[in-house]
Formats: structure tokens, C-alpha cells, sequence
């Protein structure tokens, strides 16, 4: 969609900072791989482990395997949620526009349906809990503080792998 696109590398690196964020505070990190700012599709700056596309094991329960997925779609969503409130909140200074906050939620019920059958209340529940928090988040002068460091350091080093994602993000950790 055209509201999603990226303008430029800043707003990229800004992108991927919200999504790096976002996983380190999910603890989900152990699912990426490496950040590329340089990436011929936008879809692939994040490199993640194979887990994090699960598509089932057959020596795993269902439940458990419906719980993983339904786990992974959280993370997703809050991903995408920490990307654009980066590059709005953070770069640009300004909430994300509501018309690109209701096409995102819609875009989650789409997946949360076909992905993992949740109903939209369930997938609103999770959208609207991951958004508040993520806005709160994002809203904080120190995370700010970092998320212009994680993105100027990805804007010149243009490949981070996981190891120097958590390093630029242990300040974090501190807040």
C-alpha cells in the first residue's frame, strides 16, 4: 500500500529501528537474524529465522503449534505497529495519521484471519493493546533518544546482524 511506503533511507532506517525495538521488547530478538537497509524489497530489510514463519511440525501438539503462530502474528503486528510510530512519532514528530492506523488494523485482521483464524475482536484486542503500548513507548524521550542512534548507525553501517542490534539496543534496557 502506498501509505506504508517508504520516502527515503532515513525513513527506511527509522522503519527498521521501530521493528528492531519492537522485537527487542517483545523478546522476540532471538527470531532475527540480521537488519539490511539496503534490501532490493522493502519486505526483506529484517532477515528472520525460520521460526518465525512457522508452518507447523508434526511431533508438535496443535495447541501448541496454533499458540506459536498465533505468537508470531503478535509479534508481526507489533512490528509493524513500532515501524510506522518510529517513522512518525520519533522521525517525524507527528502521530501516525489515523487513516494509516485503521488501513494497518484492517490489514491485521486480514492476516490474523487467514493466518491463524483469530476473530476481529480477538485481532483488535491484540492490535489495540500492542498500539497503545507501542505509542506510550515511542512517546518516551529516551527511547526516542535511542531510536535515533539505532537508525543513524544502521543509516552508515547499512547491514547490522542480530549481535550489533542488541548491543545498539542494550541503552534500552537501561530506561
Amino acid at each position: 500500500m502506498e501509505k506504508f511506503r517508504y520516502i527515503d533511507d532515513v525513513d527506511r532506517a527509522y522503519g527498521a529501528a521501530g521493528m528492531a525495538i519492537s522485537l527487542v521488547i517483545y523478546d522476540g530478538d532471538s527470531l532475527l537474524y540480521s537488519i539490511n537497509l539496503d534490501a532490493d524489497d522493502p519486505h526483506d530489510i529484517m532477515e528472520m529465522s525460520p521460526d518465525f514463519f512457522f508452518a507447523g511440525n508434526p511431533v508438535v501438539s496443535a495447541k501448541a503449534a496454533w499458540t506459536q503462530i498465533v505468537n508470531n502474528f503478535s509479534i508481526g503486528v507489533s512490528m509493524l505497529i513500532a515501524n510506522l510510530m518510529c517513522r512518525h512519532l520519533v522521525h517525524g514528530g507527528h502521530a501516525v495519521p489515523d487513516e494509516v492506523a485503521r488501513d494497518l488494523k484492517e490489514a491485521a485482521h486480514d492476516d490474523g484471519a487467514g493466518a491463524c483464524a483469530l476473530e476481529p475482536d480477538e485481532v483488535d484486542r491484540l492490535f489495540n493493546k500492542s498500539y497503545t503500548y507501542l505509542w506510550r513507548l515511542f512517546s518516551h524521550q529516551g527511547v526516542q533518544a535511542v531510536a535515533h542512534d539505532f537508525a543513524s548507525a544502521l543509516s552508515s553501517r547499512r547491514t547490522l546482524s542480530r549481535l550489533d542490534v542488541l548491543e545498539l539496543l542494550q541503552p534500552l534496557r537501561m530506561l
